[in-house]
């Protein structure tokens, strides 16, 4: 595995969204914020959480308009860190990049993204304010089904890649490198996904919510930067193969009102 240059984007991370897939769609949405100061733990719903087909409380956290703060991890998000006394507990968080001896529940939260198996919760870093804008940590998406399909951009299409051929890409990357950012053309089920590219072969997706939350700033033609924090090795699972962080030198206020206030529901 390759380990981070720079674990800055990462270290200093407290907030999460609660992401939760809306069985119709299949699609993530943001549906909740989840926070930790280092001594308290707090979780409170968006807006325009308890209007969304389909969605219902979360178990434990049942009021709508209330804020819960707790000294320990939500019972909800505690069973998604793993257990220290489990066989594979060092080899999994050295995965992660972190240290076994001194991982937090927290940082597991961060590097995982708090998926459990059959489960529709997620858990992902709210994007902060940076000194030109904001800048959001993520793990990429869609990194299998390059080897199942050709998708259309601007640029032409991409190639259908082997498996060892996508290996080779993924190998390719270092943390540090530059992704650029290129929207996907005639996507019916998200019309604002977008692929990452090093050295112009296509690499992932970013995460369809993050798309939709990007798409305001994006369709109005303006540029999306990525970059590689870490890759994992094939063991690690698709979904922890890639993190990176992609920012925009758009107000961080416009991005941060459209998730508190739920806009970003409505893409």
């Amino acid at each position: 595995m390759q380990s981070v240059i720079d674990s800055g984007p990462v270290a200093t991370i407290a907030e999460l969204l609660v992401l939760w897939q809306q069985p119709s769609s299949r699609a993530m949405l943001p549906v909740a914020i989840l926070s930790f100061d280092g001594e308290l733990y707090r979780f409170r719903y968006v807006d325009g959480a308890a209007e969304l087909d389909g969605f219902r409380p979360l178990l434990g956290l049942h009021d709508f308009d209330r804020e819960y703060e707790s000294d320990e991890l939500f019972p909800l998000f505690r069973e998604r860190v793993l257990d220290p006394a489990r066989s594979d507990y060092q080899r999994v968080v050295d995965e992660l990049d972190l240290d076994p001896a001194h991982a937090t529940p927290w940082e597991q939260l961060i590097r995982t993204g708090g998926t459990s198996e059959g489960d529709t919760i997620q858990v992902t870093p709210f994007p902060r304010a940076t000194e030109t804008g904001w800048e959001c940590v993520f793990l990429a998406a869609g990194l299998r089904y390059f080897q199942q399909k050709s998708v259309r951009t601007a640029r032409g299409s991409t190639p259908i890649y082997t498996a060892a051929e996508f290996e080779d890409v993924l190998a390719s990357l270092v943390p540090g490198d530059h992704l650029e950012v290129i929207p996907e053309l005639g996507n019916d089920y998200n019309p604002s996904a977008q692929l990452l590219f090093h050295e112009e072969k296509v690499v992932a997706y970013l995460p369809d919510w993050l798309a939709r939350l990007c798409a305001p700033w994006a369709n109005g033609g303006n540029a999306l930067v990525g970059k590689t924090i870490r890759v994992n090795e094939a063991g690690a699972g698709w979904h922890l193969r890639l993190m990176a962080v992609v920012s925009a030198e758009e107000p961080f206020a416009e991005v941060d009102t459209r998730l508190r206030d739920g806009e970003a529901l409505k893409y």
